[in-house]
């Protein structure tokens, strides 16, 4: 069970990061974002940081991210537990 959860959060934290590079898109492009219904205050974290750190740098963030969580996935099945 632990390691489908680590597969589990690498998949949650490669759409959030999926979700960042799209909003940092439209906010350059000048398109305007509409609240979901549902989850509005994660929205808004994600609108937050799509207009701090611009397009470039939420690739990076998103990169660095999903990046991050594939390797502690992947490094599960590597490492023996002690």
């Amino acid at each position: 069970m632990e390691k489908l959860k680590r597969w589990l959060y690498a998949l949650a934290i490669a759409i959030s990061s999926a979700l960042l590079v799209a909003f940092a898109y439209d906010i350059e492009q000048g398109t305007t974002i509409e609240l979901s219904s549902t989850q509005i205050g994660k929205q808004k974290i994600l609108i937050f940081f799509a207009e701090t750190f611009g397009l470039k740098g939420s690739i990076v963030i998103a990169s660095l991210a999903t990046g991050l969580g594939l390797y502690f996935a992947i490094r599960q099945h590597v490492v023996k537990p002690k």
